[in-house]
């Protein structure tokens, strides 16, 4: 079984799966590290455990951005987030990203524990947090990575025991006062606040598609929502924060344009001149000289 990837995923080398009652519950996966941007691979109510056997990557959250290299693990909750390449040079040289991981779907591990998922006792305020990898950790993965690659040993009872073992080992790296309270704990969706998203990813240059997946909202009730909020338009809000920054960092900083243009959240450099003069009626080079 392979889940089915979203559009802009990058070019997958090799896929293995393991699955419990027809859900993918373990996975490794090897791909090309060279993509901009895509959807997190996992499931709306699944939470997520990975582990990064080699390469890199950016973790977008709707107000946090976080960074993953060879031998770091995550904890995801339930969530809209977006992977991110950690390199915008199109001439670097080809690169392999490999990690292992494990999903949590609620109706699943609801029978492995006596817990009522709704118990919201344990409120550890995070969306996605990097892991202490310790050694016991660390062995697990090695151990998951052994079934990935010999599925013939992997019959349900040792899988579900699989799965309980990571999650006691999660709850004890987040120092969860029961195991119980942590299971609860990762289906309960982070609460953010719109503007907030908005403001932590002003630069990030999003398109309109990606700031509404990140507020988990469509197009259309996003835009309703940020009239609302900013009484303007999101396009032009967001185009005038992003010509703000990069007057100023023009007026303050010796950093090539090409690059203030990147940092102030443009996707290239004529797109950032064209849109620069309009409002100043001066070319950034003409404005730092000003």
């Amino acid at each position: 079984m392979t889940k089915i990837l979203p559009d802009g995923m990058p070019e997958i080398y090799e896929m293995k799966t393991i699955t419990y009652r027809g859900k993918v519950v373990f996975e490794k996966v090897v791909m090309s590290a060279q993509f901009k941007r895509f959807p997190k691979f996992f499931q709306e109510d699944e939470a997520c455990f990975l582990f990064l056997t080699k390469g890199a990557f950016q973790f977008r959250t709707p107000t946090n951005l976080l960074s993953f290299r060879e031998g770091d693990a995550m904890l995801a909750k339930c969530g809209n987030y977006f992977f991110e390449e950690v390199t915008t040079n199109p001439h670097a040289p080809a690169a392999v990203m490999s990690a292992v991981g494990g999903y949590f779907q609620p109706e699943i591990v609801k029978g492995f524990f006596n817990t009522d998922l709704s118990i919201q006792t344990f409120q550890r305020n995070f969306d996605t947090t990097k892991l202490d990898v310790e050694p016991l950790m660390r062995s697990f993965v090695e151990s998951i990575d052994y079934l990935l690659d010999h599925p013939a040993l992997a019959d349900p009872d040792l899988v579900a025991n699989k799965m309980k073992e990571l999650l006691l080992l999660l709850s004890k790296s987040e120092q969860a006062t029961s195991i119980n309270d942590f299971v609860a704990s990762l289906f309960v969706p982070f609460e953010y606040d719109f503007k907030e998203i908005i403001q932590k990813n002003l630069y990030a240059n999003l398109t309109l598609e990606e700031y509404a997946r990140l507020c988990n909202c469509s197009i259309a009730t996003f835009k309703r929502k940020f009239k609302e909020h900013f009484d303007e338009s999101p396009a032009r809000y967001i185009l005038m924060k992003r010509l703000e920054r990069s007057a100023q960092m023009l007026s303050i900083d010796s950093m090539p344009i090409g690059v203030i243009a990147f940092e102030s959240g443009f996707d290239n450099v004529s797109n950032f001149n064209r849109a620069f003069k309009k409002h100043y009626q001066q070319t950034p080079s003409e404005y730092r000289l000003s």
